[in-house]
């Protein structure tokens, strides 16, 4: 059974990517739902408010089961449909039932998040973004892991690394703009460029 958070976000960001790129893949909404997450702990959320978790996948990328079947849920009240293999398009019905789900207080919060991790896409292609993600150092810590662990675990020492980095992000812009789009895009381009230099 898949979290409400989970099918609304996959909804939400399915949406975005629509109208941005056409169709969307599981492994696109994986990498943005994990980004609107990650820009939730920046403005100050909990890992545990955003209330579905991540794990490594076996391609070393951020990975929810929670979205997996929120896409399987989807599917079957026909909200998407699949276009091509692991490709879909939401309908109708799903783009109707979007608009329901963000005028929920308990989960319209989140919109604001995951709008600007889809807004991204205006500014970077989407192999920047993964790319960056893919250098996040919680992510950066799971690939070097042999087991499976839930990224963002406060237990985790990459998290702590993770939490120095946005301070240190803060501080560099004088946390001085009320949008999150231009701590995200410098984040992103940050760690872009880590992985140019190694």
């Amino acid at each position: 059974m898949s979290k409400p958070e989970a099918i609304i976000d996959t909804l939400f960001i399915g949406e975005r990517l629509q109208s941005k790129i056409g169709d969307f893949s599981l492994s696109e909404i994986q990498f943005f739902s994990y980004l609107g997450c990650l820009l939730s702990l920046y403005d100050g959320q909990t890992a545990t408010k955003w209330n579905y978790s991540f794990i490594k996948s076996s391609l070393g990328s951020p990975y929810s089961a929670d979205i997996l079947n929120g896409i399987e849920i989807l599917l079957s009240n026909e909200s998407i449909i699949e276009t091509d293999r692991d490709y879909y398009k939401i309908t109708e019905k799903g783009k109707s039932n979007l608009n329901f789900y963000v005028t929920l207080e308990l989960l319209n919060w989140r919109c604001k998040y995951l709008n600007i991790a889809c807004h991204s896409l205006s500014v970077f292609p989407y192999g920047v973004i993964k790319e960056a993600i893919i250098n996040d150092p919680v992510v950066v810590s799971a690939r070097s892991s042999p087991i499976n662990k839930l990224l963002l675990d406060d237990s985790n020492p990459a998290t702590g690394v993770l939490y120095t980095q946005f301070a240190l992000l803060k501080i560099a812009l004088s946390d001085q703009y009320e949008s999150l789009m231009a701590p995200a895009l410098v984040w992103i381009e940050s760690l872009r460029k880590k992985n140019t230099q190694l």
